[in-house]
């Protein structure tokens, strides 16, 4: 039944998109309005509850996506978002709105626009769909676009379209491969300018005082974060894949926000809470979910043949923020990220996770259009095997069910958890 609904949203948002796109953004608005009041006073009983808490978060920055022209900022997954936080702007993020369209069944008429106007068959879903929200005009123009060259090449192309097709303004962050106290210096430099591109174009200051705070809540975050991984090492969670693309939008553009520090403190004492036990094979997850992909979802959905214990999307951080160095430290964030400079260093973070979570095996998920995953997917298997660790690499489509074999998905990963259990 639920399905059906699912497919019926979807339907009727499609068939809005073209004449009347207000309407499809309030037929989008509503429905995730709806996921929010549900997050919060009807749960699902199988999720735990930090899961239910941060679906909520989440659906209500959907929200403010498609609320009122200027009200939220878009921006790149790995921009530090502490500046908009101590403003009270909230950041939205073209993955989060992925994956709530692809969940409501309504990606495809943003993908054909996209494609219509001209964006490549080839390039990566989840930029596609933030032009086709610009192209078709469903997503009104945010306050301004703020985003970094780090990790993805489309970040350097998508924002400044997406940014021109609004209308709006537009501020990078250029970061340099190497991590350096001159590339610290350099970056920290741009962030501050950051923060007056902000507060040009909203007419807030922002308090020095609102900023250090922010950084607080960012630390105290990433500290519960780790406290989870930790218990996590030991322990099984009954949970859904979708759960991992929680974390990184907490630990990305919600870091520094009190929603992203009670998520993270909630998640740790519920996993800490449980028995100490392991049940199937531990998977570590390398890049984005396909969590809209049913068939998935049944192998890999609370499920005590297999579980996802890690994605190193969600575990990018290197060491504790400095508030009393704000733009520093979230300098030496982004320099520090695995996602920065070789493939190499992003391959050995995968390698720490499975060591340290007592993973079986590794997916490493080539999701279409990222070339930078794909690349390094010979190497990651390489290391990884060489290593003692399994590993799978999967080719698919975070966010599109035109980019994917679905049955050739399903045999290879069902294929990759017999080896698993073989080696028992």
């Amino acid at each position: 039944m639920a399905s059906k609904l699912v497919q019926s949203l979807g339907a009727a948002v499609a068939a809005q998109v073209p004449e009347h796109p207000e309407r499809a953004r309030a037929l989008l608005r509503t429905a995730y309005r709806l996921v929010g009041f549900q997050m919060r006073h009807l749960p699902p009983k199988t999720v735990p509850g930090a899961r239910c808490y941060m679906q909520g978060a989440t659906a209500r920055s959907m929200v403010c996506a498609l609320d009122k022209p200027g009200q939220a900022a878009c921006v790149s997954i790995f921009l530090p978002c502490e500046i908009l936080h101590a403003l009270g702007i909230p950041p939205v993020l073209p993955e989060g709105l992925s994956c709530y369209l692809v969940s409501t069944a309504a990606e495809r008429p943003f993908i054909a626009a996209a494609e219509d106007h001209g964006v490549p068959e080839s390039y990566c879903s989840y930029h596609k769909i933030l032009l086709g929200l610009a192209e078709s005009g469903v997503m009104p123009p945010p306050r301004f676009v703020l985003s970094t060259s780090l990790a993805c090449d489309a970040n350097q192309l998508s924002f400044r379209r997406a940014a021109q097709r609004w209308g709006v303004p537009h501020f990078t962050v250029d970061v340099p491969w190497e991590d350096s106290p001159q590339a610290v210096a350099y970056v920290a430099q741009q962030l501050r300018q950051m923060a007056a591109f902000v507060a040009e174009h909203t007419g807030r200051a922002l308090s020095e005082e609102a900023l250090r705070q922010a950084l607080e809540r960012s630390g105290r975050t990433l500290a519960h974060y780790r406290r989870y991984l930790e218990e996590r090492a030991v322990r099984h969670v009954s949970d859904e894949m979708t759960s991992e693309m929680l974390s990184v939008f907490a630990l990305h553009s919600m870091l520094g926000s009190p929603e992203a520090e009670e998520y993270a403190r909630r998640l740790a004492d519920q996993v800490a809470a449980l028995p100490r036990a392991f049940r199937g094979k531990r998977l570590v997850w390398a890049h984005t979910l396909p969590h809209w992909q049913d068939a998935l979802r049944e192998i890999l959905n609370f499920s005590d043949r297999v579980e996802i214990v890690a994605c190193d999307m969600a575990c990018d951080f290197g060491e504790a923020p400095d508030p009393a160095h704000p733009y520093e430290s979230m300098a030496r964030r982004l320099l520090g990220s695995c996602f920065n400079g070789g493939a190499r260093r992003r391959v050995e973070r995968v390698l720490e996770l499975a060591r340290r979570l007592h993973a079986d095996g590794v997916v490493w998920f080539c999701h279409w259009g990222c070339k930078q995953t794909s690349g390094a997917s010979q190497l990651a298997r390489q290391t990884l095997e060489a290593a003692g660790f399994p590993t799978l690499v999967l080719d698919g489509d975070g966010c599109d069910a035109g980019n994917a074999n679905d049955g050739q998905m399903v045999t290879r990963l069902q294929a990759f958890l017999e080896q698993l259990e073989g080696r028992a």
